[in-house]
């Protein structure tokens, strides 16, 4: 049951000495603030009938403090008896309409940023090749949030088609689309009814599995490449990730010395944060102890020492460490 409380926000004291008055409201462990616009001294407000007092307006204070509260609790009775789930933003929103001032694009490159600066930067960088994508394919720069319809999400894919794209790809790039649309929509920025993904369905194909045979892998295994060179390296980074039960290219690049302990490798996955506790191989030990060295940040010879860890160019040279080095093992499974 939501509750309401009408207070001075000391969090924001104004030049004058004023504070903005405000109602709280309260719903679960949740709160959200309605601002009435006013603002007054703390002396100007009694705390106990949350209502102004000594100041010059202070009847047309509380006549605006009574006409809030009296729409809030009609919001809040509204959803209960539509029996809706209710949180305090929702009946905020029920009295106070969001003004969108950022459309779909600034939207989405808002979230992008949120994500890189948590670290997230894989799934900034697809927000963002997606945000490009419908950009670039549909000719236009800004949208209105309603302006991403169905007809638009059609013909955004017949463009990509056309061009050459590959359905896996423009799935993808609908899914980050339909993501920037559910943030705004849980966050009430938005009315479910302009929700385009009710009606388009991202289609995606499968693809061919190309597992890799045990005497292929042997083979690589036994092969006799130069000690240092690229192609050895790449060689022990196919074989390390094959022990490590495929451990990711840019987990295995950001293995640091204190990861490894007691014949375990102890590390959280940079995509889903989930720590992963596993026994090292003989195989695995071997190719660590070719690399392992006193000083290095990394125990892998991946990244180099002046890259900013968790950066945008730490991802950027992962990505193209892995195509060099997927390129190289691609050959040596052909040879």
């Amino acid at each position: 049951m939501a509750t309401f409380k009408v207070l001075l926000d000391k969090r924001r004291q104004l030049q004058d000495g004023t504070y903005p008055l405000a109602v709280r409201i309260f719903n679960g462990r949740s709160f959200r603030d309605v601002k009435l616009k006013v603002r007054i001294k703390e002396d100007e407000f009694d705390e106990k009938t949350q209502r102004a007092i000594r100041h010059p307006n202070r009847k047309e204070i509380n006549q605006k403090i009574i006409q809030t509260l009296i729409q809030l609790q009609e919001a809040t009775l509204k959803f209960e008896l539509a029996d809706e789930y209710t949180t305090a933003q929702k009946i905020k929103t029920g009295v106070v309409k969001p003004s969108v001032k950022l459309d779909f694009i600034q939207y989405g490159e808002k979230i992008a940023k949120e994500m890189q600066d948590v670290g997230r930067l894989g799934n900034a960088a697809a927000y963002r090749a997606a945000l490009l994508a419908l950009k670039t394919y549909t000719g236009r720069s800004t949208f209105q949030f309603q302006d991403v319809n169905y007809e638009l999400l059609v013909a955004f894919e017949n463009k990509m088609l056309t061009a050459g794209l590959k359905k896996n790809s423009i799935a993808a790039y609908h899914r980050s689309i339909r993501a920037v649309f559910n943030r705004a929509v849980n966050a009430d920025l938005v009315d479910l009814k302009y929700y385009p993904y009710r009606k388009y369905k991202i289609k995606g194909e499968g693809t061919a599995k190309r597992n890799i045979s045990k005497s292929e892998i042997a083979a690589i295994d036994t092969l006799n490449l130069k000690h240092g060179s690229s192609i050895w390296n790449a060689k022990n980074y196919f074989m390390l990730s094959f022990n490590l039960r495929g451990m990711s290219f840019a987990d295995m690049a950001t293995i640091k010395p204190s990861d490894i302990s007691k014949g375990r490798l102890i590390y959280k996955r940079k995509k889903t944060h989930k720590v992963y506790n596993v026994k090292l191989t003989s195989k695995a030990a071997e190719i660590f102890s070719y690399y392992q060295q006193p000083g290095r940040t990394y125990v892998l010879p991946i990244i180099r020492a002046d890259i900013t860890p968790n950066s945008e160019r730490e991802r950027v040279y992962i990505q193209q460490a892995i195509k060099n080095c997927t390129g190289r093992v691609n050959n040596l499974i052909k040879a």
